[in-house]
């Protein structure tokens, strides 16, 4: 048995060995393993709630774009934004992008939902100190309102009721004040 002090490198150990030292250049290649979708051995089928990386940039009603697209998506906008800052390895993004997916549906027309890709935009992420994902910033359709924003994952009924907090005016997250009972006649 050798140990790493009578051991100075892979070589010096084959050799000692009695086997033929083989030099780094000469070992194959690695092989990148393709990313599948996650299914069931057994069934075949895709297990449920899982997606593959490829969903983290979703079709449909939710759209990725770029930091200067966002400046100006920000600038023009007509409805609440909600705006994912994820990456494609990140792993609690994955299901946020079907969350999101189901909040632009059930919203449309109240909110826009678009994705921007950390790894893609570092600037953008450094400037606005993204450290968590999947990171959540909910911007208000009143200019004068301030965004909010939430690190972490967060269910669609959630973010849906966030949103409408954030459009009947009330600070997300407060506990709401009880309507006064008004006293009744006798």
């Amino acid at each position: 048995m050798h140990t790493l002090s009578q051991t100075s490198s892979r070589a010096t150990l084959s050799a000692r060995q009695g086997r033929k030292a083989v030099a780094l250049g000469s070992l194959p290649k690695p092989v990148v393993a393709a990313r599948v979708p996650v299914a069931s051995p057994v069934s075949g089928r895709r297990a449920e709630g899982v997606t593959s990386r490829r969903s983290v940039i979703s079709h449909g009603k939710v759209e990725k774009i770029s930091g200067e697209q966002l400046e100006v998506a920000i600038a023009s906008r007509e409805t609440t934004l909600i705006v994912d800052f994820f990456a494609t390895w990140c792993g609690p993004c994955l299901l946020l992008a079907r969350e999101l997916e189901q909040v632009a549906e059930e919203m449309e027309g109240r909110v826009k939902v678009l994705k921007i890709d950390v790894d893609e935009n570092p600037d953008l992420s450094n400037m606005l100190r993204i450290q968590g994902l999947p990171t959540i910033v909910i911007i208000p359709k009143d200019a004068g309102k301030p965004a909010l924003r939430t690190e972490g994952f967060l269910p669609a009924a959630q973010i849906m009721e966030i949103v409408g907090q954030i459009e009947a005016g009330q600070t997300p997250g407060q506990p709401q004040q009880p309507e006064a009972e008004a006293p009744q006649q006798q």
